[in-house]
């Protein structure tokens, strides 16, 4: 008894192998690109919505917010440059203010000297909008590969 193996069509299987392997790649990093612009949409629509804090409008923080994604890889950042981002992120302690001549406030008589501020909450807008757009994944990514292959 013998058994006979031909590879004659190994060429076609190498080549079907690695355009599957393309077109893996391919799904996978519109994925990533999907996902890292809907969580800038995510923290954007919470920053300018009335009814969820920070409430902050369309002012300076929220024109900040931007998503970057690596071409070359997989990856990508949600990030703000705003100077308060790390407050609005991760909050503050109560602290006092001295010596600050901004220390005056619609209804205030006249500047103060210090203000014992009671801290900040943190709101977590840029961690929860990541967060949030990363539990569409399975589905953009099945998407994506339909589009892939079908």
């Amino acid at each position: 008894m013998a058994i006979s193996i031909q590879f004659a069509s190994f060429e076609k299987i190498r080549t079907h192998i690695l355009s599957l392997s393309q077109g893996m790649k391919e799904a996978t990093r519109e994925t990533a690109r999907t996902l890292m612009l809907n969580a800038e949409r995510l923290a954007k629509d919470r920053v300018r919505s009335p009814s969820r804090k920070p409430n902050m409008g369309k002012g300076n923080y929220f024109r900040s917010i931007k998503s970057e994604f690596q071409d070359g890889g997989f990856s990508g950042k949600l990030e703000s440059n705003s100077p308060i981002a790390g407050i609005i992120e991760f909050g503050s302690r109560p602290h006092i203010i001295r010596g600050n001549k901004l220390l005056f406030w619609p209804g205030a008589k006249h500047p103060v000297k210090e203000v014992k501020h009671p801290g900040t909450p943190a709101f977590r807008v840029l961690g929860d909008a990541t967060e949030e757009a990363a539990e569409d994944t399975g589905k953009i990514f099945e998407s994506a590969l339909k589009r892939k292959f079908n």
